[in-house]
């Protein structure tokens, strides 16, 4: 019996073409989240995260237990294998292939723009159409995680591109501005405002339709939108498209992601000059040594880029560092100073390779709405002669993989690349910046900042205890100090007792989400980390590790170096380890998570 799957539009489960009734509220949300991973496990921290918008209650787990049963009786068909698993402390959904509406429109999106890219219009456009009819007029409904939004957004993101590629391939074709084609562009600008190439098609198959003053006005539409929501005004492409029909030249051919003239080859055109800092929102202290080394380092181009890196644990200010950096030498870089997230702080979707450069352009006002289609060798390309001679400095701040921030620089210029990343990121011959979380000192000083003199000064010992339990992160400390800031009933004191409470600390510390990303790099060196929440404080070894855990010393030794890799350990000496007790507790919520026996509620696994 014939399954399928729809989220691209209300969530629908169909057996044999006929819908199945799903249960109201996380139970669906559940599924739609295991259906974006389908395949994988879904550890159990992502789908609390997932489901609930705050803090999940003490019986999240035993939720889940339940949502998954239900799941399975929904599922569940003679003589077919179940669908739904527990596996590995988490839950994973069998998919066939053809089943998932969002896994179809990525296939074929796919297949249409390489058909495209090929000089292949006729074997594209119908591929294309394909994907497109597979959403729905109405969005998929409202996400309750970060990591479903994220992952629909980039959804949403690939079906504007596809819209684009399907209706140039359709003037590729020689379409001579159909109502049909003219009402999918007006339809997708009206989503979509703020896209140029969009706007360049509808010109051009307004143009095509002999309706050369609706050509001209649509120019103008776009110029209200561009001033209105960015205060940029449209880039060369439009510009030129418009220049042209002014001049009552021959119809201009479809101007979506065409190659672009080095802006010294077009003077009366603009520079954008992007300023994307944003200002510190929250208190910095110390770093002296570290801001010193970053900005001697980003100012020291010589006509030649450079990449600066800044790695360490996560909360230890590796963005508020950055940040403050990047603001100090920003009268170095008279081009531009760009600022991007890519995603690799919290549980997420991180930002691909080629979304990194298509965003990149975006901000320069550059063509960038088919980098997808075009691939990332030619969007990086494209970002490269956007920079070239130029003094630009990119913030790429959390970055989840190397790949994601390579080849963005050119060959000459002045430009500079800071990075903030968990672990090393290559950075040219110059050693990548580990930060370190504040000596004791610096993290009184922050807790001053955040929750005044006063409170610090009448109660010295209590602030200390504070520090040292936050192990010195200055997130753990900002996001703490948040409860004296809740109103005069609390003490320092207080905050110090709740801190020392084991089962309250990591929450308290806002450390949770972050230690998830972390986690989730590890692999096949996962179980090592959660047992090792049992391990009592001080040096962890090898011998200890494989004692723990059943695996041989080697193996538990290579567990160990990936631990370090994740910024979740760090070298202790030879063949020692530490790992910081925030980081042991969150292990030890992991493995409470994973054994629990199944039946009982409070942190733990699901049951088989």
């Amino acid at each position: 019996m014939a399954l399928t799957f729809q989220i691209l539009g209300p969530v629908r489960v169909c057996r044999d073409g006929r819908p199945l009734r799903l249960p109201a509220g996380r139970p669906t949300a559940m599924l739609v989240t295991l259906l974006l991973h389908a395949g994988v496990a879904v550890p159990v921290e992502r789908l609390r995260e997932e489901l609930w918008a705050g803090p999940a209650p003490a019986s999240a787990v035993a939720n889940l237990r339940s949502h998954a049963s239900q799941l399975r009786r929904l599922l569940a068909a003679p003589d077919e294998p179940a669908r739904l698993h527990a596996r590995h402390g988490g839950y994973r959904l069998r998919v066939a292939p053809g089943e998932l509406d969002a896994a179809e429109f990525e296939r074929l999106a796919a297949e249409g723009h390489a058909a495209w890219s090929t000089g292949a219009p006729d074997l594209a456009a119908p591929l294309l159409e394909r994907a497109l009819a597979l959403w729905s007029a109405a969005d998929p409904p409202p996400a309750y995680g970060p990591a479903t939004a994220a992952a629909f957004d980039g959804l949403r993101e690939r079906r504007a591109a596809a819209r684009e590629a399907y209706a140039a391939c359709r003037l590729d074709l020689g379409d001579r501005g159909s109502p049909t084609l003219l009402a999918l562009l007006r339809a997708h600008l009206a989503e979509h405002p703020l896209r140029e190439p969009a706007w360049a098609l509808l010109m051009t198959a307004q143009c095509r339709a002999g309706d050369q003053a609706a050509a001209l006005e649509t120019y103008r539409a776009a110029c209200r939108s561009l001033a209105g929501e960015l205060g940029v005004a449209p880039g060369p492409e439009l510009t030129d498209l418009y220049r042209t029909l002014r001049r009552h030249e021959a119809r201009p051919a479809p101007a979506v992601d065409r190659p672009t003239a080095h802006a010294r080859d077009r003077p009366t055109a603009p520079r954008p000059v992007p300023h994307e800092l944003p200002c510190a929102a929250a208190p910095f202290v110390g770093r002296h040594a570290e801001l010193a080394r970053l900005r001697a380092a980003l100012t020291a181009t010589s006509g030649q880029p450079v990449t600066v890196a800044v790695y360490g644990m996560a909360g230890a200010g590796k963005s508020a560092l950055g940040l403050r950096a990047a603001a100090e030498v920003l009268d170095a870089f008279p081009d531009g100073q760009l600022h991007l997230d890519l995603g690799g702080s919290v549980a997420g979707v991180p930002l691909s390779p080629v979304e990194v450069a298509a965003r990149v352009l975006r901000s320069f006002r550059a063509a960038s709405g088919g980098a997808e289609r075009a691939g990332l060798a030619e969007a990086r390309a494209r970002v490269r002669s956007l920079l070239f001679g130029r003094r630009v400095l990119l913030v790429l701040d959390n970055v989840a993989d190397p790949a994601q921030v390579d080849g963005l620089l050119p060959a000459r210029g002045g430009c500079a690349l800071l990075l903030t990343s968990r672990c090393p990121v290559p950075d040219g011959d110059a050693r990548p910046l580990r930060l370190d979380p504040l000596p004791p000192d610096d993290g009184l000083a922050l807790l001053r900042a955040t929750a005044g003199d006063r409170r610090v000064d009448e109660e010295p010992e209590a602030a200390s205890t504070v520090v040292a339990l936050c192990e010195g992160l200055p997130l753990a400390l900002r996001t703490a100090a948040r409860r004296l800031a809740e109103g005069p009933h609390w003490t320092m004191a207080r905050l110090a007792r709740l801190l020392r409470d084991e089962r309250y600390r990591l929450a308290e510390t806002g450390l949770r989400p972050r230690l998830t990303a972390s986690y989730r790099r590890l692999g096949w060196a996962a179980p090592v980390f959660r047992r090792l929440g049992g391990a009592r404080t001080g040096p962890v070894t090898a011998e200890l590790a494989a004692a723990l855990t059943g695996v041989p010393a080697e193996d538990a030794a290579r567990a160990l170096d990936r631990l370090v890799a994740a910024q979740l350990a760090e070298p202790a000496g030879p063949g020692s380890y530490r790992i910081g007790e925030l980081v042991r507790l969150y292990a030890a919520e992991l493995a409470a998570a994973a054994e629990q026996p199944s039946g009982q509620t409070g942190a733990g696994v699901p049951s088989r």
